[in-house]
């Protein structure tokens, strides 16, 4: 028994595919039944009908194309074909584009109710870039599970969908219902030559059988130009985003941001003409590195060669960054830090160049330097000073402890005499050392910042009398005189306790260099309204030139014995620079040997004075 329901049982005048042999004959009929036969005869009935149907429908549509009715049709699908084509280029970005192409297919279809839904493969949602509706408000991106949308993307084939068709789609569980149900539904996928990127749909609420096949045909056809257009316009959109954002970038960066070319500079940025101190970017346009740079870099090397040098590696690693030298309007320098890149764009290439002004790092790398240096050489001192110190203290020790082991000795026979001279010498080593260890206790207080700055208003006299009083006794035993010249009610604006150091150490050291008849006196003057000028004079043995030099310095050797044998380091000196600058004021000296010394220093007046 032959399978009526194989098509190869059928004649070959319905079935192009039978060969001639299998075609049924009379004399081939004796090999069927009867009911086969009749089953045969039904389905060549059936195709006939088919057959019929469609040379209907193709007769009259072909007469609808002749006629005038359908000859405007074609005119308008494809002066709608055009518009679109053509609002690639008209249209400034894809929401307008989309409006176009809305406004095109309102020509012809109805279109009130109209969205585009574009598939993102990454996301792996639908979003909505176009959705034009009378109910539904456009959605966010979303994945649109079980939508027609999705069904018709999926299929990747245009979908005229009726209720009847809707229902039969739900009850396959191919879709469910999204939004406001409408009885009019026409979408069709969205196809570039490469892959499906969205769906079209077009819609009516409130009428069924708007759209018919002919309709469906021309927006499938019409859906390829539609696709390649917004992939284009997205295109461009990106590509007009991105130079945008770079402009943005470019131009409100706080850095210089330059673009090079075989040309020279053909953009800059507000900062660069900040940097730079011209008037505007004209002045910079069309110019090398070199032509705004110093004849050479701080390495010594021409700016012409260093230029093609670093553009040379930027090009070969594709980024380089390095340090350079540019020249200001003013010709001052401009020291910045470059980072080049080489870009490509439009088929052209560039060189980005983003500069970091680096003036106020080179500037604190100087003084980092240049402190470094200072602390170096101030260790040295140091180390030099405390030798010194050292040296200056071991004697007077050794001294002392001497003469104390020889009063100690029981085996002696000193005389009363005898122990009186070494009492004295016992005496003034005490005195000699006191000083120092004072002063050496206030300097180290000094460098450490353990001596607070605490300036007050007071009368001269408040320091100076005291000092004056304490200093005459050793005055009488050195035959000296002691003048004091100053005005008592004279009131200064400084530290009292740096002030009583300066004078005692000053009128301390003028009379351990005045020998026996000599004379120390203390005077000032008014230097203006809020300085004053005081001065100590000696009548004493002076200093050569080359002593005067090393006054006033950590580390120098200036010791020297008083007239009377008094010991001195010179430490007390520094100690009264140091007070003196503290203060706000200056120290100098004079001096000559064998006619003596004069020490000035400048101190502030308190107000009223």
């Amino acid at each position: 028994m032959h399978d009526i329901n194989n098509q190869s049982a059928i004649p070959n005048s319905l079935n192009p595919d039978e060969s001639k042999s299998d075609q049924i004959t009379p004399d081939s009929l004796s090999n069927y039944s009867l009911s086969e036969i009749a089953d045969l005869i039904n389905i060549l009935k059936t195709r006939n009908l088919e057959l019929l149907r469609e040379n209907q429908r193709l007769n009259a549509e072909l007469s609808f194309t002749e006629s005038p009715a359908g000859k405007e049709r074609s005119e308008r699908e494809t002066r709608i074909i055009y518009q679109i084509i053509q609002g690639v280029s008209t249209t400034a970005n894809l929401n307008e584009l989309l409006t176009l192409i809305h406004s095109s297919l309102s020509e012809l279809l109805y279109a009130e109710n109209c969205f585009v839904a574009l598939y993102n493969d990454e996301s792996d949602l639908f979003s909505f870039p176009y959705h034009i509706d009378k109910y539904d408000p456009q959605p966010d991106p979303s994945p649109m599970y079980k939508s027609c949308t999705t069904y018709v993307y999926q299929t990747g084939k245009p979908l005229l969908l009726s209720q009847e068709k809707f229902d039969e789609l739900v009850e396959l569980g191919e879709v469910e219902l999204v939004g406001e149900n409408s009885p009019s539904w026409l979408g069709v996928p969205l196809v570039t030559p490469s892959k499906t990127i969205g769906v079209l749909v077009l819609q009516h609420y409130e009428e069924s059988d708007v759209y018919s096949e002919r309709d469906v045909q021309f927006l499938d056809s019409v859906a390829s130009q539609i696709a390649i257009a917004i992939e284009r316009k997205r295109a461009e959109d990106a590509l007009h985003e991105s130079e945008e954002m770079f402009r943005i970038l470019f131009d409100q960066s706080a850095d210089l941001c330059l673009l090079l070319e075989d040309s020279g500079f053909t953009k800059v940025n507000a900062s660069t003409v900040s940097a730079l101190g011209i008037k505007s970017m004209d002045e910079i346009l069309h110019k090398f590195p070199s032509d705004i740079s110093p004849e050479k870099q701080p390495d010594g090397t021409l700016s012409t060669d260093k230029a093609k040098k670093m553009v040379k590696h930027a090009l070969k690693e594709g980024y380089h960054k390095f340090e350079w030298t540019h020249l200001r309007a003013d010709k001052s320098e401009l020291p910045v830090e470059v980072m080049l890149t080489p870009v490509r764009f439009k088929g052209k290439q560039y060189l980005y160049s983003l500069m970091r002004d680096i003036s106020e790092r080179k500037a604190a790398e100087e003084e980092i330097n240049h402190k470094n240096e200072l602390l170096t050489s101030l260790l040295k001192e140091k180390d030099k000073f405390f030798s010194i110190i050292a040296h200056d203290l071991s004697s007077p020790f050794q001294t002392f402890w001497g003469l104390t082991e020889m009063m100690t000795d029981d085996d002696a026979d000193y005389t009363h005499e005898e122990y009186v001279e070494m009492s004295k010498k016992l005496n003034k080593l005490a005195r000699n050392l006191y000083v120092l260890l004072r002063n050496l206790l206030e300097w180290a207080q000094m460098q450490k910042g353990a001596m607070d700055f605490e300036p007050e208003s007071f009368n001269i006299s408040d320091v100076l009398d005291p000092i004056i009083e304490t200093s005459l006794t050793r005055c009488e035993q050195k035959g000296i005189s002691l003048i004091n010249t100053i005005e008592p009610e004279i009131s200064l604006l400084a530290d009292k306790k740096m002030v009583n150091s300066i004078l005692m150490n000053l009128i301390s050291n003028a009379i351990k260099f005045t020998s026996r008849g000599g004379s120390v006196s203390v005077s000032g003057k008014t230097i203006n309204d809020s300085t004053i000028e005081i001065s100590v004079t000696d009548t004493g043995i002076g200093m050569t030139k080359d002593k005067l030099k090393k006054l006033f310095k950590l580390g120098e050797k200036t010791k020297s014995e008083g007239t009377d044998g008094e010991l001195s380091t010179g430490l007390g000196l520094m100690l009264c620079k140091e007070f003196v600058e503290k203060n706000g004021g200056k120290i100098r000296v004079e001096s000559k040997p064998g006619i003596g010394s004069k020490f000035y220093f400048t101190l502030r007046k308190s107000k009223g004075t």
